[in-house]
């Protein structure tokens, strides 16, 4: 639009300029009329002629000023615009809508479980720092929750049998240490099921995004 704007400004200018060099042609076509003119006839012309030329070459500085508040303004949009789709983006990865990566730990699950157990995984690995959890390959949302479904534990919608693997992107580091440290949650977990917990860290873990639909039912946006 600002683009469209300054060509219009361009062409009214040319166009003004042409007017007055088809006036000014005209006039010195017409050296007859010229030569009736007194010597106060022709320096009124002159003055005339003088501040017309002096309008026009302020009239474009004008536009041109305009044009580049137009290109700048364009410039600036646009930076703003690609800020906005960063945030967008980041918004969107961190709330379970798009795949991420990054460093983290590993987690097999193997042997007995229950859905408290995972559920109770998964809480300790927030607290802990984790950015980004999946289970079994499902992407954990504000919203999941491991429960006992008809045949397995579920988590929306998707089973977890035999080995679960358990990915959280975060600090390596951290998140391993807030599981093993003494007398933390997997001293806890191991009193009560009957299962083996191994823990990797990796530099090189994918999380995928959720398959579920986020849009809320009853919140809305507050104006």
């Amino acid at each position: 639009m600002s683009r469209r704007l300054a060509q219009i400004s361009l062409f009214a200018v040319a166009l003004f300029i042409g007017a007055l060099l088809v006036g000014q042609l005209r006039s010195q076509a017409r050296p007859i009329e010229l030569s009736s003119l007194s010597a106060q006839e022709l320096s009124a012309l002159i003055e005339t002629l003088s501040a017309a030329n002096v309008d026009l070459s302020d009239a474009a500085a004008a536009r041109r000023e305009q044009i580049r508040d137009y290109e700048l303004a364009e410039i600036q949009g646009q930076s703003a615009l690609d800020l906005t789709r960063e945030d967008l983006e980041e918004i969107s990865a961190f709330a379970g809508l798009r795949g991420v990566e990054g460093q983290g730990i590993a987690i097999q699950l193997e042997g007995s479980y229950d859905p408290v157990a995972i559920n109770d995984l998964v809480h300790e690995l927030r607290n802990a720092g984790a950015e980004a959890i999946s289970v079994g390959g499902t992407r954990i949302t504000a919203g999941s929750v491991a429960q006992l479904g008809t045949s397995a534990i579920e988590i929306d919608g998707a089973p977890l049998e035999g080995t679960v693997e358990i990915l959280a992107i975060g600090s390596p580091e951290g998140l391993r240490a807030a599981l093993e440290r003494p007398g933390g949650y997997l001293a806890f977990l191991e009193q009560y099921i009957d299962a083996r917990v191994t823990i990797t860290t990796s530099q090189d873990i994918s999380v995928p995004a959720t398959v579920r639909d986020l849009t809320p039912t009853a919140a809305r946006p507050v104006e």
